[in-house]
Order: structure tokens, then sequence, then C-alpha cells
């Protein structure tokens, strides 16, 4: 249901000059090809071992490109999930910034990810006495008196239907629309093309030692610069097709069903040419 909100929003669009593409990647001080030719002359690419430390990196693009000073990278502290070290607050001042650069109104699509919830309700594994603040909170009589059961049942029935995220309203406030991508479904993000682009670029230059973040960011920049317009054009494009062509697909799908279509397993002329042969046989 949530791909095809997506897809009936997004197929609205008229003008995909305004629609701005946002998503967080990483990259490792050690990503480098995993080969390459040489010689007796020439080494090849210096070897290297692990990953390294990491580059966790936020961007945002149109398809006339990157927006203006929207890039930011920094290297990890840790060796867990990098959407960790990313957290909400980060992300919501990255967030603002980036809608600065943004000329006019415009629409943004994005994940879910670092995204903060407005009034959040607790989950039902959390302890009774947070339960009962965020039901009081809303209005509901709830005591911590009440059973778990009880109010996890209050909790259900007083959920909001919509979630609201903090920089959504945000984004509204200056004039700008968030449109959500449906989980697991990348492929309708025009950035996430970009940065196997990025990426590559970044293998290929990332061959001599030392291999640290602080020159993996001076890769990241010069590997953001050869990102031409052209090429933004081109994912854009490309994306643009895609959900164009998922919807439809969706679409005939739903037709194909509503027509109660009946397949007789039994009609079939060549079963009935050979049952009649076994028969004669017979």
């Amino acid at each position: 249901m949530a791909r095809c909100t997506f897809l009936r929003q997004v197929k609205e669009i008229k003008n995909w000059q305004n629609v701005v593409f946002l998503n967080q990647t990483w990259l490792n001080a050690n990503h480098t090809v995993d080969c390459s030719w040489t010689d007796d002359a020439a080494a090849s690419t210096s070897k290297v071992v692990g990953k390294g430390s990491r580059l966790i990196i936020c961007h945002a693009g149109t398809i006339n490109g990157f927006v203006k000073g929207s890039l930011m990278a920094f290297a990890s502290k840790t060796t867990g999930d990098y959407h960790e070290e990313m957290h909400g607050e980060k992300f919501t001042e990255w967030f603002t910034s980036m809608l600065c650069s943004l000329p006019e109104p415009s629409i943004i699509i994005m994940d879910n990810a670092h995204s903060m919830q407005i009034d959040k309700p607790p989950a039902q594994s959390q302890k009774k006495t947070d339960i009962v603040a965020w039901l009081q909170k809303n209005g509901v009589d709830a005591n911590i008196n009440m059973l778990k059961a009880e109010l996890v049942l209050l909790l259900k029935e007083n959920k909001p239907t919509k979630i609201r995220y903090v920089i959504d309203e945000i984004a509204s406030e200056h004039g700008h629309r968030v449109i959500r991508l449906p989980p697991y479904h990348y492929e309708y993000n025009a950035i996430v093309l970009v940065w196997a682009q990025i990426k590559g670029y970044a293998a290929r230059r990332n061959t001599e030692p030392p291999f640290t973040t602080t020159k993996m960011l001076k890769i990241l920049e010069e590997a953001c610069e050869h990102v031409t317009t052209g090429d933004w054009e081109q994912v854009v494009n490309r994306t643009v097709k895609l959900i164009r062509e998922d919807y439809e697909r969706d679409v005939k799908i739903d037709n194909i069903l509503e027509n109660d279509l009946i397949i007789n397993v039994f009609d079939d002329s060549s079963d009935d040419s050979e049952n009649s042969s076994m028969d004669e046989s017979d």
C-alpha cells in the first residue's frame, strides 16, 4: 500500500525540475578497485587490508545537479551501523540548511531514515509509565493502576492514523513538500545511481596510501564535481520512466484480477488428442 500511495503521488508530478532526491551513504577509507592490470614496469593498485575508517555522507540533488552547498560528510567514530551516527538531530539540522539552498518550492523525495516523529506513541514493549504518560498527554483517561493489557488496548485505539515527521513540518513551513519512499524501494530514488558513479570514481582514484578518511573526503568532493548535469538528467529520467511503468503495471494487474479471468485446464486440444489416442490403444 505504501508503494501504491507513493506511485500515485509521484505520477502526478508535472515539473521534475523542482524535484529533489536526497539520501545517505558511506565510503570506506580503503575503498578501491578489486583488481587492475599491471606489467613488470608498473605496480597495480596497492593491496589494502580491511575496509578501514568510514566516511558518512549525505547529499541532495535535482535533474539540474547537486543542490549547492548540501554535501555533508564526516568521519565515523564507530564500526557499527552508520545510521546510528547520523542521528535525528544532526539530520534535521542538515535538512533545514539544505532547504535554504532550494531556489523555489520543491518536492523532496526521501526515505524515513533519521526522521523524527512528532508525538511518537510508545511501543507496546515499553514500561507502563511511558504508555500512561503518552495516553494522558493525548487526553486519554489512563493511570498506572491499570493492567498492561488494558493500557496496550488504549494505545492501539488512540494511535494517530497518520505519522507526522518533524522535517516534513519544517519543509512545509518553507513552502516545500516531502514525499516518502516506500520501504525497500531504493530504485525510486535517483541519487542512488549517482552514488554508484561517485563510488566508482573514488575507487579508481584511491590507489596509493595513505588510505584515510581525510584523503577520501578530498576524493569525494572531486567525484561530486565530476557528476555533470547530463548525468543527473539521465538518472532522473530513468527513475521517472521506472515509476510510470510500475504504476501502469499495477493498473493492468488490478484490471486482470477484476475481470474474473478463468482458465479451464481441460480445454487443451493437445491433451484431448493424446487422451483419444490412449483410449484407442487400450
